[in-house]
């Protein structure tokens, strides 16, 4: 395991060589395979939870906080885990879709460990983060809203390779496979504590604490249909000039 400060990382990781796989939020690995680095998809993981299941991320403020609406976040601070990152494009679009314009909101990086904090102690105004990353602040803050379940299927969590590995022996299909695996046995229920068990391990945050909190959904295939959305949302958020081309950049075996 080779640890990376996030997605952008994670690219220059698998570019160098220093590891052979990169976890790239579906966004952040998009606009690497638009900008022109040599990388392709080898698998999904993680996808946002849709109704009806229950909303695994949401915009947290204050328990007692005045805002109750997105209205009321124009002119506010938004802490978020990367500037232009999954986080903030979600939210901006959802911000957008509720009539409020992103550019009067100032997002604020801030590792995932430090928003809820910042949020309590007034520093931000709102963070925007998965309810698994709360730990044990549950009860100190709300949500107004889960900005992921207004928006059609999106990969929060994939998997990429530089694209001479995956040309270069089958490592990367066997990977997409062993994910596949690990994927179907993870949403099998009688998994279930299990499951919440080794996420405790790697969160060190209490197994139970973890299974009361709403999880996003797991998928090794890659929807490109999915993807070419998500592409969609950074053109009308003026991240990309348009939309690439992103049949090359998903391998065979990966799609769904």
């Amino acid at each position: 395991m080779v640890r990376s400060g996030g997605g952008s990382a994670a690219v220059a990781a698998v570019l160098s060589g220093a590891a052979d796989f990169g976890y790239v939020n579906g966004y952040t690995a998009i606009n690497a395979y638009n900008t022109g680095f040599p990388i392709q998809m080898v698998s999904g993981t993680n996808v946002n939870a849709l109704p009806p299941a229950k909303p695994a991320q949401g915009v947290f403020v204050g328990k007692d906080s005045p805002i109750t609406s997105p209205a009321d976040l124009a002119g506010k601070k938004i802490a978020v885990n990367e500037i232009n990152g999954i986080n903030q494009i979600v939210t901006a679009s959802w911000l957008k879709a509720n009539g409020v314009e992103p550019e009067s909101v100032s997002f604020v990086a801030l590792p995932f460990a430090e928003q809820i904090p910042a949020v309590l102690s007034g520093w931000v105004d709102a963070a925007q983060l998965g309810y698994s990353l709360l730990g044990n602040n549950n009860d100190g803050v709300r949500s107004l809203a889960d900005p992921f379940a207004s928006s059609d299927k999106v990969y929060i969590a994939t998997y990429v390779a530089a694209k001479s590995f995956v040309a270069k022996g089958d490592a990367a299909k066997r990977f997409h496979e062993a994910m596949t695996e690990t994927a179907q046995q993870l949403n099998d229920p009688v998994n279930k504590d299990e499951s919440f068990r080794l996420l405790s391990e790697c969160q060190k945050v209490p197994a139970e604490t973890l299974a009361a909190q709403p999880q996003n959904a797991i998928e090794a295939a890659v929807d490109l249909a999915a993807l070419d959305r998500m592409a969609q949302q950074m053109v009308d958020l003026k991240m990309m000039q348009k939309k690439p081309d992103l049949e090359p950049f998903v391998t065979d075996f990966a799609r769904s």
